[in-house]
């Protein structure tokens, strides 16, 4: 990857969701795994180079259209990426200039899709100075598809002599009938094959751990970390209504899953939906109530922090039901270390997420279970399209959805539908 004399990394990514962060933390952990002495600076876009009023108002207001789930809005604030790309070139190039000639770098990898010309510009400007050759390395954390045109458009717009000083590190592409590769990247970025490196997805580690490892029939653990001790009783709290064995230790519950146990894992992205977790959650447990299921059924909801309140919610409701399924065990979790995440991907034989590059990813590494892509479109998938039901998804998801279920054989799915393909899943 380099030679021992170029040393220094330069990470762009960009808070508001996950999945650009977590492609930074991968990065670094493929960057020190092969060369231990490399030294590595990390801005985020949104936070250090927009500023905190600006880029604190741009991650709060994306993580609250995740929250509430309205694709629309997510949709509106992407519309404004041109006009910010515009309006603060000339900004984005001082700080990104600035960082480059103090830390002297010699690589730079980016996955975040804003500010592309200006941080090309800056390298260029570096490049004159320090008689480098240092080029951008654009990791396209969303999977390659048509609706990628959030990290495609600043690249197509850029000059011949600017597209010198770029690299497009991604999985090869989903693509139309009778469309190549070539075609694919022409069309929709303006750059040949020569621009192109399919690499490795940047997962990170605890996911390659687990990688082609078979799902042996014995019982499994999943130790789940809380953020407080609060938050630690909330959850001991609802996992005592079911039957699971469990051990606490302060702020940490470890679960003892048996062979035989039903695992779901639900996670809606970093800003979890909270009325479609909820409706998840308490469809279940209604289906549970009145069927003879046999099987024991764990959940793991992913709810956020606590002072975002889901768990407190699925607190109320579950501890004041008195028909409660005992076959059924509701386990919140809030943040979670990738360890954690990756073994209950692992362990899982039903999944829920969002369609984001990473999450789906990060599933094919390690888990054998049913994949499901949630939607915010309300009608059942019996009674519907599936056109209609992207609808329910950005633009940009939505073309991950499409390779999810061409190239992992996922369903889309909302809470109007989620027992009918459970009822499939468990029974098969």
């Amino acid at each position: 990857m380099q030679n021992s004399l170029k040393n220094n990394y330069l990470i762009i990514t960009a808070s508001g969701g996950s999945g650009l962060l977590h492609a930074a933390i991968a990065q670094t952990q493929m960057i020190k795994n092969e060369n231990p002495n490399a030294k590595i600076v990390q801005k985020d876009f949104m936070l250090d180079w927009l500023g905190k009023i600006l880029g604190n108002f741009g991650m709060i207001a994306w993580n609250k259209a995740q929250k509430n789930g309205r694709v629309r809005f997510q949709e509106i604030l992407v519309s404004f990426q041109p006009i910010l790309d515009r309006l603060y070139w000339f900004p984005i190039f001082i700080k990104a200039l600035r960082v480059l000639l103090k830390e002297d770098i010699d690589y730079v990898i980016d996955t975040q899709p804003l500010g592309t010309l200006a941080i090309i510009r800056a390298i260029r400007v570096y490049n004159k100075i320090k008689k480098k050759r240092v080029v951008l390395r654009k990791i396209l954390v969303d999977l390659p598809t048509k609706k990628s045109t959030h990290f495609f458009n600043p690249i197509k717009k850029l000059s011949k002599i600017n597209k010198e000083f770029i690299i497009v590190s991604t999985i090869e592409p989903l693509l139309e009938k009778n469309q190549r590769d070539k075609d694919f990247w022409e069309k929709y970025c303006s750059l040949d094959m020569s621009k192109i490196s399919y690499d490795s997805y940047p997962v990170r580690q605890s996911f390659y751990k687990l990688q082609d490892k078979v799902r042996e029939r014995k019982d499994y653990t999943i130790k789940i970390d809380c953020e407080n001790l609060k938050e630690a009783a909330f959850v001991e709290d609802i996992a005592k209504k079911g039957s699971i064995d469990f051990k606490k230790n302060e702020t940490a519950l470890e679960f003892q899953i048996k062979p035989d146990d039903f695992v779901i894992t639900i996670i809606l992205g970093s800003q979890p939906c909270f009325k479609a977790m909820l409706k998840y959650v308490n469809l279940l447990i209604e289906f549970l109530q009145k069927e003879n299921i046999q099987k024991n059924v764990k959940i793991f909801p992913y709810c956020s922090i606590l002072r975002h309140g889901l768990i407190k919610k699925m607190h109320n409701a579950i501890m004041t039901l008195d028909n409660y399924p005992k076959n059924l065990t509701v386990i919140p979790m809030s943040f979670q270390k990738e360890e954690v995440i990756a073994n209950l991907y692992f362990r899982s034989d039903f999944t829920i997420t969002r369609s984001a590059g990473q999450t789906a990813i990060e599933l094919m590494k390690v888990s054998s279970a049913k994949f499901c892509i949630h939607t915010e479109h309300s009608k059942k998938i019996s009674e519907t399209s599936d056109e209609k039901l992207l609808t329910g998804i950005p633009a940009w998801e939505a073309g991950i959805a499409r390779y999810m279920k061409e190239k992992m054989n996922a369903i889309l799915i909302n809470p109007n539908s989620f027992i009918d393909v459970f009822k499939d899943s468990i029974v098969n």
